[in-house]
C-alpha cells in the first residue's frame, strides 16, 4: 500500500467515525479477536454423564470422589448422547451469590454444559489454551479486548486494520463446571486473569523498553462474560443484564483471613465454614497462577501445579512463559487442603505426597491465596 493510498483510506475511515459515533458508543464492552484457527469442536469422548442421582460431588464412594473419578466411572457406565439442547425457559438458568462470589446454576449436566461452555469461548473470539473435561476446566489463552481502543476513530482503525492500535492489556479467562448442588445441575466458574504491558525505560522521544506484568482480576469483566455465557445459554440479553444486575457483588466484608505459622508449618485461617472456604479457594485458584489438575471435595483437596518463578527455568522471559500456552518443564504438584469447622477453615499447602510442604513455595503459594482471600 502506498503512502497515499494509506492517507486517503485514514480519511474516509475517519469520515465513516464522525457518522458512527452512536454505534461506537453502543458497542459491547468484549470484543477478542482471535488470528489463529483450531481444528473442527468435537465433543470429548471421555465426558460422561454425572449420576444425578447422588447428589453433590461430596457424597461419591471414596472411590470415586475426586471429580475426575467420578466422571471416568459414570462414563464405564454409560455415554450419554450430546446433542443440541438448549433451555426452554429462562427459569432453568439463575444466577448465585455468596459475598463478592458469582456464579451461575444451570439445570443441565456437566457433560451437556461443558460442549456449550466451549462454543461460547471460541465464538466470543477467544482460543482455548487449557481444557481437561475431566476436572471440568476450561482456559482461554492471552487475548487483547478490543473493545478497549480509546476513541471512536481508533476503534474503527484497529477494526480494519487489526495491528495498528494495541491497547497494552491482555485477558484470560477460565471455566470451572462443577457438579450442582441440586441432582441434574451444573454450577459454572467464570474467573478473569490480567496483563498489563509497562515502561521499564525510554529512550529519548522514543518509547524504550517495556515489560509484562500482572495486573489485578476484574469483577467488570467477569460479569460482563457472564452475562454472555448466560445469553448463550438461553437467556435474552435484556433479562441477563437485570439478573445480573439484582446479583450485584456485595460490599467487601471485614478482614475475612489471617496468615499464621506455627513452627515449621505456615496456614491460611479463614473467617467462615467449609462450604464457602472451598467455594472461595477454589476461585482463588482460577484468578492466580495454578493449574488445578483435580479435586476431591469430599477430602477437602485441590490437586495443583504451580511454578514457582524463582524455580522456573529462565529461558524464557516472564512474558514469554505467560503467553506461549506451554508450561515449563519444572512440573511441581502440590495438595491444597481446606479444612473446615462451623464457623473457621485452615488452609495448608501439602507436598504430592500429602504430607506439610515446608519450602519457601508453600509460603509464596499462602501469600497468593490470602491476597484473593483477605
Amino acid at each position: 500500500m502506498t503512502r497515499r493510498t494509506f492517507a486517503i483510506l485514514v480519511c474516509i475511515l475517519a469520515s465513516l467515525a464522525v457518522g458512527g459515533c452512536q454505534t461506537i458508543a453502543e458497542k459491547r464492552k468484549i470484543d477478542y479477536k482471535s488470528t489463529r484457527t483450531l481444528p473442527p469442536l468435537e465433543i470429548p469422548p471421555d465426558l460422561s454423564s454425572p449420576d444425578t442421582t447422588k447428589g453433590p460431588l461430596a457424597s461419591a464412594p471414596p472411590s470415586t470422589a475426586t471429580y475426575s473419578g467420578f466422571v471416568t466411572e459414570q462414563g464405564a457406565q454409560t455415554k450419554s448422547t450430546v446433542g443440541g439442547d438448549v433451555l426452554p425457559d429462562f427459569s432453568n438458568l439463575r444466577i448465585a451469590r455468596d459475598g463478592q462470589i458469582r456464579w451461575l446454576v444451570v439445570k443441565l449436566t456437566p457433560e451437556q454444559v461443558w460442549p456449550k461452555a466451549r462454543n461460547f469461548i471460541l465464538n466470543n473470539g477467544l482460543l482455548i489454551d487449557k481444557e481437561n473435561p475431566q476436572t471440568g476446566i476450561l482456559e482461554t489463552d492471552w487475548a487483547e479486548n478490543r473493545a478497549q481502543v480509546g476513541t471512536a476513530t481508533q476503534m474503527i482503525l484497529a477494526k480494519a486494520l487489526g495491528s495498528l492500535y494495541s491497547t497494552g492489556t491482555r485477558d484470560k479467562y477460565r471455566i470451572r463446571l462443577e457438579d450442582g448442588a441440586e441432582p441434574g445441575t451444573t454450577e459454572i466458574y467464570l474467573s478473569h486473569r490480567g496483563m498489563e504491558e509497562v515502561i521499564v525505560s525510554s529512550e529519548g522521544s522514543g518509547v524504550g523498553q517495556t515489560k509484562w506484568q500482572s495486573r489485578p482480576p476484574d469483577p467488570g469483566m467477569e460479569a460482563e462474560m457472564l452475562r454472555l455465557l448466560m445469553v448463550s445459554l438461553g437467556a435474552k440479553p435484556e433479562q441477563a443484564q437485570t439478573v445480573l444486575a439484582s446479583a450485584a457483588a456485595a460490599p467487601p466484608p471485614a478482614q475475612r483471613a489471617t496468615l499464621t505459622r506455627e513452627g515449621d508449618a505456615a496456614s491460611l485461617i479463614l473467617l467462615e465454614d467449609f462450604e464457602r472456604a472451598w467455594r472461595r479457594v477454589g476461585l482463588a485458584l482460577d484468578r492466580t497462577s495454578f493449574t488445578v489438575q483435580d479435586r476431591d471435595r469430599s477430602k477437602g483437596v485441590y490437586y495443583v501445579r504451580y511454578i514457582d518463578p524463582d524455580t522456573a527455568g529462565k529461558k524464557k522471559g516472564f512474558f514469554g512463559r505467560l503467553f506461549s500456552g506451554k508450561e515449563n518443564e519444572t512440573k511441581n504438584e502440590y495438595q491444597i487442603l481446606v479444612k473446615g469447622e462451623a464457623s473457621e477453615s485452615r488452609v495448608e499447602v501439602l507436598n504430592k505426597d500429602g504430607t506439610p510442604e515446608q519450602s519457601n513455595t508453600s509460603g509464596r503459594i499462602l501469600t497468593l491465596l490470602y491476597d484473593q482471600l483477605k
